[in-house]
């Protein structure tokens, strides 16, 4: 079972989750985000974290939003 599916028992099928987060973060920004632009920016986040800190997680987290965002393009 790969990191998405495994996330997904958890969270569900993350195309809704990050369309809904980019319709949010359009309405903050003032400017169209799509879902795509959500997942690849949580991959620089988790960049940002494992720059900072050691926590393995990180990585796995990085593997599963580019799993996404290859999903979403």
């Amino acid at each position: 079972m790969g990191i998405v599916e495994q996330r997904g028992e958890h969270y569900g099928d993350p195309r809704p989750n990050h369309e809904r987060i980019a319709a949010m973060w359009s309405a903050y920004l003032g400017h169209p985000v799509t879902a795509h632009d959500v997942a690849m920016c949580m991959i620089l986040v988790k960049a940002s974290r494992a720059k900072a800190g050691r926590n393995p997680d990180n990585y796995t987290d990085i593997a599963g939003y580019a799993e996404i965002a290859r999903g979403l393009a």
